[in-house]
């Protein structure tokens, strides 16, 4: 085999500097590019949590609520044993409430959700599937995270 041909094949092996320094500028500007996505990924991953918190207070209020005995403000009975919701009786009890941190229905709170706020508005929704608004209460409860959209649930209760 000629001398030639044989330098051409041996000069062919091997990376220029060129094409070293070109693929780690690539590799270096798409570890870049991922990190930042990871970055941003990682700031958020806590607000699916606060917010899926948030619908559960919500709904753990709205179930306390949708228990007790029917009743519409303005025709509401006292509380019996004054204030406080471990006292509360009737749904119409509950319009108005307004609590700083989740708090149980016998008036303690939950530990670690003191950053939510909890308010309940209840009255009479009108008419529901052919019900007069008399035995109807619409019952919204809305829970506002640390970080998260208000989360707003509604429910109903019927004089039944």
């Amino acid at each position: 085999m000629p001398l030639v041909t044989r330098l051409n094949r041996r000069s062919q092996l091997g990376v220029t500097l060129i094409e070293l320094v070109i693929s780690i500028v690539v590799l270096s500007v798409v570890v870049v590019g991922v990190f930042s996505a990871l970055g941003t990924m990682v700031g958020r991953s806590a607000d699916p949590m606060i917010r899926e918190q948030s619908v559960a207070i919500a709904k753990s209020y709205l179930e306390e609520i949708q228990l007790m005995s029917f009743g519409l403000p303005g025709s509401c009975p006292a509380v019996p044993g004054g204030g406080g919701r471990i006292n509360y009786s009737n749904v119409c009890h509950y319009n108005g409430l307004n609590d700083a941190g989740a708090i149980d229905q016998n008036g303690n709170p939950i530990a670690g959700l003191n950053l939510y706020s909890v308010s309940v508005s209840v009255s009479a929704s009108g008419n529901l599937g052919g019900i007069a608004s008399a035995n109807v209460a619409r019952i919204e409860v809305t829970v506002t995270g640390p970080t998260t959209e208000p989360v707003v649930m509604t429910g109903y209760r019927t004089n039944y």
